[in-house]
């Protein structure tokens, strides 16, 4: 919001969307004004005022002595800002997205919004997450390990997934691996990142995460609720069950939103919940006798989470949707680790195959997999049903000691390699960042003329070696476009300098 009902040049302003800036101009009378953002410097936009918080200027007053000018045959109309009074909110909400989107790609990070406008070159490798998904939703559960070079697209892919997944009406929800909080030897860490990021098809918004939107529908149902939570059925869940069952029951009492946060906590792997005061707690309240078993960081209780995970996706095909689809970023997985951090990384994988896969197909007896904790922990399985729909991506930067172990765990053919981009493919993406631009009401000084300029400059410079992976195509035809915006007249100069030193081969 604006810190008064005046806009005026140099006053600090805060945008719901971009965070904070300055108005650098106003124009149009003072209905526009021109904004540089902090996160966003030397790159201004042109907004409406009344979208920073400002009061609507008074209409402009008609000029008495002056007749109206008649336009000139020829002359052109240029471009008018973003107007969010006049556009549907569908229009405007996509206009925003696409400008946050290009801002992204800008600063070269995977923009959340957006992902099928500039998805190019993987519609193979797309059609194989496909039938993997529908093959799981049988019953069958599934397995991928995505493949790439550093800056190959692995993440926009696993996004793209993702997506993929809700659109095939499963809960979707993705981890990014790192090499000092959610590292793939903390077990519980990664559930965490995973539960809490859970995602649902009949979401428009894809707003809702967590188990909570899960928790409340099942608890709807009286028959589910007693098969996961009585100890003598066959579809005891011992997490599930018992987390299902409180929260079924605690709305029926009075001030319990502080044990349901609590509860909330617990079921999804948040190291402050403690399993004891919770119980003590909720036995108090509900004079039930439900236990509540802990959730350990321990290295070796992998398969407590793979039997949540498995859970949460019958949980999920009972509720009405076909089941529960996980990715995992792995990134540095075995170049940053070593000695028992690996081994307990090959762990890891070895249990999240045997809870996706038939036993069968595994270059690996899942029996032998350590099963840590008290001994109650012990007997818990690393898998919750034979038939549970849950489906798994784990993409990993090429390394030759990590896909050794991978290819001793699951069968060659669950290998999936991204291949490089072709000249074609970069010059499909460069057409795709330009309609963001189109879409996100930014005008260009060149206007559709630019897309045909950037096919003749992306062809050579990925010939070259210039252009080598999406990353850097995607910051090459943004910083283009800026050129085009704010510096037009450097444009052909520019083009025509590199184009000169590719031929060349000058640096």
């Amino acid at each position: 919001m604006s810190d008064g009902r005046v806009p005026r040049v140099g006053q600090i302003i805060s945008h719901a969307d971009w965070g904070a800036g300055r108005v650098v101009a106003l124009l149009r009378g003072g209905r526009v004004l021109r904004v540089e953002f902090d996160e966003m410097p030397h790159t201004p936009w042109e907004i409406p005022r009344e979208e920073l918080g400002f009061d609507a200027p008074p209409p402009p007053e008609k000029p008495q002595t002056e007749k109206p000018q008649t336009k000139k045959p020829g002359a052109e109309k240029s471009p008018e800002p973003l107007d969010s009074k006049s556009m549907s909110p569908e229009t405007l909400e996509d206009s925003v997205t696409a400008r946050q989107s290009l801002e992204a790609l800008r600063l070269g990070v995977v923009p959340t919004s957006h992902l099928n406008t500039y998805t190019v070159g993987r519609d193979m490798e797309l059609a194989v997450i496909y039938e993997d998904l529908r093959s799981a939703a049988k019953g069958s559960g599934g397995m991928r390990v995505v493949l790439g070079d550093y800056g190959a697209g692995k993440t926009h892919f696993l996004e793209m997934s993702e997506l993929l997944a809700l659109e095939s009406g499963f809960l979707a929800t993705r981890a990014t691996l790192d090499s000092r909080e959610v590292m793939p030897s903390r077990p519980r860490r990664i559930y965490h990142e995973l539960a809490r990021g859970i995602r649902y098809p009949d979401d428009p918004t894809l707003e809702r995460r967590g188990l909570k939107p899960l928790l409340q529908k099942a608890a709807t149902d009286v028959d589910l609720i007693r098969r996961l939570s009585r100890t003598n059925s066959p579809h005891y869940h011992p997490y599930l069950g018992p987390a299902l069952f409180y929260w079924s029951v605690l709305p029926a009492l009075t001030d319990t939103e502080d044990l349901q946060d609590r509860l909330l906590d617990w079921i999804e792997g948040s190291e402050v919940a403690s399993n004891v005061e919770l119980e003590k707690k909720l036995r108090h309240m509900t004079s039930a006798r439900a236990r509540l078993y802990a959730l350990r960081d321990f290295r070796t209780v992998t398969h407590l989470y793979t039997l949540l995970l498995g859970g949460i996706s019958e949980l999920a095909r009972q509720a009405g949707y076909r089941g529960l689809a996980v990715m995992v970023d792995e990134a540095e997985f075995y170049s940053v680790l070593g000695g028992r951090d690996r081994t307990f990384a090959d762990v890891l994988f070895r249990t999240y195959a045997a809870a996706c896969l038939n036993p069968d197909i595994l270059g690996f007896d899942p029996e032998v997999l350590p099963r840590g904790g008290q001994a109650v922990h012990r007997r818990f399985s690393y898998r919750y049903r034979e038939d549970q729909p849950l489906y798994a991506v784990f993409a990993l930067t090429h390394d030759p000691a990590g896909k050794y172990a991978l290819a001793r765990a699951v069968p060659e053919n669950r290998f999936m390699d991204l291949p490089p981009f072709s000249t074609e493919d970069y010059v499909a993406l460069s057409e795709r960042v330009l309609s963001l631009y189109e879409l996100a009401q930014t005008p260009l000084s060149m206007g559709q003329k630019l897309a045909a300029l950037l096919a003749k400059v992306i062809e050579p410079c990925h010939r070259t070696g210039l252009v080598e992976n999406p990353r850097q195509a995607l910051k090459f035809i943004t910083e283009v476009v800026d050129i085009t915006r704010h510096r037009p007249e450097r444009l052909k100069p520019m083009l025509q300098e590199l184009l000169e030193r590719l031929k060349t081969g000058m640096p």
